[in-house]
């Protein structure tokens, strides 16, 4: 049988626990020794190092790289801040989220960690080169000399896993027109892995050292709305603008009349070539908007994401105008046509470019 209290007493029970709500409240804000609140101590009270480090490379591995630093701070956090491996880690997903400062300075991090293991040492060296590769823009000379000498360090370390630092230090010397050294490394790096993810690039640079110096589109293909294949070989030659776009994209959508327009101002032009490259889900929702909107230039359904991956495109609409040697010469992202005035004067700079070319040829 309950027993029912009485009302005064029901009173004190309930301000009882609300005294226990409110002291529960302010339990995390409590700062510790350690300089941790014991709310991060109550999470992190059944996640150990392993965890940690396995779901930061879970995330990595999909992509997730905000997911993945966090992560991977934690696992970092859960070792005193001196992890050489969640370090390199962090500095890995740094890189991926372009953010290169970070890069630089987590390398340096892993760098000084006196215990640090030989290939985690070489890994931060070649990661603090690529971030200071980047940082330079090909532009920067010291930057691409402090890279140089990061790559330099790594490679004096010896760890034979890592042939991959031969082709970054072979690159940052071409950035540094000094081709014939460059070379050397690149060759290098081809006879450790003649059939390397990077060997094909490592051969184009041995051939062509400005690719190490110009932003060079990457080698892509399509097969067009119409059945057509177009690759970035056959486009040698001529001015090309690619459209990233989507239906779902206001901005793309608003821009479809000023692209109709262009493309018939520059349709008599053999130099221009205009292609769109949707980034819808449905065919038949692409297929039914570029009909009924007259898109008649070439239209490709980038199912794969596999165009968008290799130009680095996540911003819509993004516009990029690449010149009659397959270099870039343009990229706008994330505003209507209407609001980049000067996209259709570098169009009309570079196809006038080809016509004199070819008049002076012919």
């Amino acid at each position: 049988m309950l027993t029912e209290y009485p009302r005064s007493h029901r009173r004190r029970i309930r301000s009882f626990f609300k005294v226990l709500f409110v002291v529960a409240l302010a339990l995390p804000v409590i700062q510790l020794d350690s300089g941790l609140t014991l709310r991060t101590v109550l999470a992190q009270e059944d996640v150990t190092y392993e965890d940690a480090m396995d779901k930061g490379r879970e995330m990595f591995r999909r992509g997730k790289y905000e997911d993945a630093l966090k992560s991977f701070k934690r696992a970092n956090d859960l070792r005193g801040k001196k992890s050489a491996e969640a370090l390199m880690w962090m500095a890995q997903t740094y890189y991926g989220l372009e953010a290169y400062k970070n890069v630089v300075e987590t390398s340096d991090k892993v760098i000084a960690i006196p215990d640090a293991e030989v290939e985690f040492r070489a890994q931060a060296l070649n990661y603090k080169g690529l971030g200071l590769q980047s940082l330079a823009e090909a532009k920067d000379q010291k930057k691409l000399k402090e890279a140089e000498a990061a790559f330099r360090e790594a490679l004096a370390l010896n760890v034979a896993r890592l042939p991959l630092i031969r082709h970054n230090l072979g690159i940052v010397l071409l950035q540094q027109n000094r081709d014939a050294e460059g070379i050397v490394e690149l060759q290098e790096y081809l006879k450790a892995q003649p059939e390397g993810r990077y060997a094909e690039q490592a051969r184009k640079m041995i051939d062509n050292p400005r690719r190490a110096r110009e932003a060079y589109a990457p080698d892509f293909s399509v097969v067009t709305s119409d059945g057509e294949h177009i690759s970035l070989e056959d486009l040698r030659g001529k001015v090309v603008v690619l459209d990233f776009w989507g239906t779902w994209c206001p901005p793309c959508v608003a821009s479809v009349p000023s692209l109709r327009a262009l493309h018939k101002k520059f349709s008599k032009e053999p130099q221009f070539v205009l292609i769109g490259i949707s980034s819808d889900h449905e065919e038949e929702n692409w297929r039914e908007f570029t009909s009924k909107e007259k898109m008649i230039w070439p239209q490709y359904l980038d199912r794969t994401r596999e165009v968008q991956r290799a130009f680095k495109v996540n911003v819509f609409p993004t516009y990029i105008v690449i010149d009659h040697e397959g270099i870039v010469r343009f990229r706008s992202s994330g505003t209507s046509w209407e609001r980049t005035a000067s996209l259709t004067d570098v169009i009309k700079k570079h196809v006038k470019m080809v016509a004199k070319t070819d008049a002076a040829n012919n």
